[in-house]
């Protein structure tokens, strides 16, 4: 991690979630030049409803064999209303994207285990005023999910 906090969102390590579990995704006016929407930073305040920000949040994924792995979910808070992206697994030290087709037999090499297809998620911290912390299932179609991120990034481009 950079001395300013700010870290490219893909060297995101479980280390950093572990220590800060929220990290907010910059905006150009609020970096540097090297700086841009695909640099995050530790963020200390909890999450809320009624903002408007896209964060990675510490989660547990749980696995098609019931066994429990550390990872982030994307976190994309419009006013009243919140998107959870599943975006990233860590399986000793290695990141291995959720929603990618060959996920489950990636982690199954990593961790030697059989069943290993990431199945639910769940975040590591609450919303603000809530006493629940928010879940969620992974998509099983590829054509489900692609769609779903495709309409999502549409909102997101209208939506500011």
């Amino acid at each position: 991690m950079t001395s300013s906090g700010l870290i490219s969102a893909n060297k995101l390590s479980a280390a950093d979630l572990r220590t800060n579990p929220i990290w907010r995704f910059r905006t150009d006016a609020e970096g540097g030049e090297e700086v841009d929407e695909s640099h995050v930073a530790p963020h200390n305040e909890p999450l809320a409803l009624g903002t408007f920000g896209s964060y990675l949040v510490a989660a547990t994924y749980r696995l098609k064999n019931g066994a429990t792995l550390p990872g982030a979910v994307q976190v994309d808070v419009l006013g009243e209303k919140a998107y959870f992206t599943p975006a990233v697994v860590y399986a000793r030290e290695r990141s291995v994207d959720p929603l990618d087709r060959d996920a489950e037999r990636r982690l199954s090499r990593i961790t030697k285990m059989s069943d290993a297809k990431p199945m639910r998620w769940e975040l590591a911290v609450t919303f603000h005023d809530e006493s629940q912390t928010r879940r969620g299932r992974i998509a099983r179609s590829t054509y489900g999910i692609a769609l779903l991120l495709l309409a999502r990034l549409v909102f997101l481009r209208f939506s500011r």
